[in-house]
């Protein structure tokens, strides 16, 4: 070899070297649905355990809702992504509004936590159960996170109605949902519990209430035609639980951060230590993170794999194969 092949190679290393060195300085960008929703606070709570405890550094691509960004995932134009298992499911075996593109590269990353998605009302309206709001106004639509209409029937359908039932107001994703109740379009909205725009949402309208759910079989059935995972969670009224105003059962189930195959399976082992690692201070920064169990990150959700980086991690500790839901 001469000496100016050997410079050439030379500089070929040293200038891949470089770019492997900046790459690895890139954030690693986590889509969510806009600013205020519970997946947006849940991944800036993340992103800053993770840099403060792990060196990781991690940002919030806020899109218009899960139905948008998980294809932006799977295509791997953003590494990360947050959404609920089983819109993740439907995304990656092509059912419902994924009909013929499904997200066949979207892998699951870690269980978060079971998202607690309720009704809410004014508090002094004339609306004290699911089955008064027959009639009422309410969101309907949701074009950039359309998995809301299933999510959102499964929270009426204990009450015996869905939103076929309700006089709809269309708005494009959770948190328009949300502003259309406080600016007095809709007189009730859907939203997930202890996420920030229910306290705005309190504030504005002189208080709200959660319309709970009787814990019967029929009560479990009616809200898995709709969403076949979900399951009731007993809450108690706290601080954080703004607008449960006495103690009862909530349609929840669970929420997963996914990745794509194209994000490297270095980084996601990184992201997932790290995450099992530092949940006690994840949880303190936005509470609902506070039900985040390291125990139990690796849960089955039908239809979809483990991505390569997560599974490694998740073998190392015993926590293999995933659980069942």
């Amino acid at each position: 070899m001469n000496f100016r092949a050997l410079l050439r190679i030379t500089a070929a290393l040293g200038a891949a070297g470089y770019v492997a060195s900046a790459v690895a300085q890139q954030p690693i960008a986590i889509a969510t649905p806009p600013s205020g929703s519970i997946y947006n606070s849940t991944a800036a709570a993340i992103g800053k355990v993770l840099g403060d405890k792990a060196g990781l550094r991690m940002t919030v691509q806020a899109l218009g809702g899960s139905s948008q960004y998980l294809p932006i995932v799977n295509a791997g134009e953003v590494p990360f992504g947050i959404a609920n298992v089983y819109e993740t499911s439907l995304a990656v075996t092509g059912q419902e509004y994924f009909k013929g593109r499904p997200t066949k590269d979207v892998r699951t990353v870690a269980a978060l936590f079971p998202l607690r998605n309720t009704i809410f009302v004014r508090k002094d309206s004339k609306f004290k159960k699911l089955a008064d709001l027959k009639g009422a106004r309410g969101p309907v639509g949701f074009t950039n996170q359309k998995i809301l209409t299933a999510v959102t029937n499964a929270a009426l359908a204990p009450g015996g109605i869905t939103l076929d039932d309700v006089k709809g107001v269309n708005v494009a994703n959770i948190i328009a949902n949300t502003n259309a109740f406080k600016e007095g379009r809709t007189d009730f909205f859907v939203f997930a519990m202890g996420a920030a725009p229910i306290r705005e949402a309190d504030a504005a309208v002189g208080g709200v209430r959660a319309l709970t759910v009787e814990n019967t079989p029929a009560s479990v059935a009616a809200m898995r035609k709709h969403v076949p995972v979900a399951f009731l969670h007993y809450n108690k009224p706290s601080k954080g639980n703004v607008g449960l105003l006495e103690p009862g059962w909530i349609v929840s189930y669970g929420v997963n951060l996914m990745a794509s195959t194209k994000t490297p399976a270095d980084v996601v082992y990184k992201v997932v230590k790290a995450i099992h690692d530092n949940a006690a201070d994840i949880g303190k920064v936005f509470p609902p993170l506070r039900m985040l169990d390291p125990k139990a990150m690796a849960q089955e959700i039908n239809g979809v794999q483990y991505h390569e980086g997560a599974a490694k991690y998740y073998k190392e500790i015993g926590q293999w194969p995933p659980k069942q839901l």
